[in-house]
């Protein structure tokens, strides 16, 4: 009996002896795992944003003019504006405007009633008839559209201005931008007394909008319609590293 008991107690001391072993073993690695945690540091940078802008002269104009007519009779209004846009077409091609750049971009035929009556009884039909067209050289814009007023367009909805290529705009408006972005960078790099590194991360924004030219039905029959200049814009978000 008294041989089972000392036993017992070489078995438990040995258990605690092999469990303060492994104890001390992991007390020894939590200070190499903290190191290596402590090594490991966020990458540091310097965001920035840069601009770069081109200004150049247009060379396309697009405008949307047509007919709108309204009769008591549908087949009577149909009538009307198919006269008038064939005048107007006819005004185009002689202008030398080749069929693939007229496209239409509206043919509508609404019904209105007398809604202030009960039976809200038809008083008539609205045709109307647009075309998209594209021009070049954009000169020539305030005379044919003076001759398509004359021809029997009565809606001029819009007169844009743009550039039919700006891909070599672009190009050099990125290299200011990111010229831009750099100058920044190495500003705040050097007032801050660190070093500029790398780019770590580039976005680009790219804009061309088109001129919008305020237009009225008296303004179509004005001889000259200012082109103005249109300005391609490039803008880049930068991240540096530092160092």
């Amino acid at each position: 009996m008294r041989g089972a008991w000392f036993a017992l107690v070489a078995a438990l001391g040995s258990l605690l002896l092999i469990g303060a072993v492994v104890t001390g073993v992991s007390s020894l690695r939590q200070p190499e795992r903290a190191a290596a945690q402590e090594s490991v540091s966020p990458q540091r940078y310097i965001s920035v944003s840069g601009e770069g802008r081109v200004s150049l002269t247009p060379d396309t104009a697009l405008m949307t003019l047509g007919a709108e007519i309204f009769a008591p009779d549908a087949a009577a209004a149909q009538r009307e504006v198919e006269q008038r846009m064939g005048a107007i077409l006819t005004v185009l091609r002689q202008a030398g405007i080749p069929e693939s750049k007229i496209k239409t971009v509206v043919y509508a035929m609404t019904v209105e009633r007398d809604w202030q009556q009960p039976s809200a009884p038809v008083t008539g039909y609205r045709v109307s008839h647009l075309v998209e067209v594209q021009v070049q050289p954009v000169q020539q814009v305030g005379e044919l559209l003076g001759r398509a007023v004359q021809a029997g367009a009565n809606t001029v909805t819009g007169v844009s201005f743009s550039v039919a290529n700006p891909a070599a705009a672009v190009r050099q408006a990125r290299e200011l931008a990111v010229r831009d972005a750099h100058e920044k960078a190495a500003q705040l790099a050097q007032l801050t007394s660190v070093g500029l590194g790398a780019p770590l991360r580039i976005v680009e924004s790219v804009t061309a909008p088109p001129i919008p030219v305020p237009f009225d039905q008296g303004g179509a029959r004005a001889a000259v319609v200012p082109v103005g200049e249109t300005t391609v814009i490039v803008t880049v978000s930068i991240d540096y590293a530092i160092q």
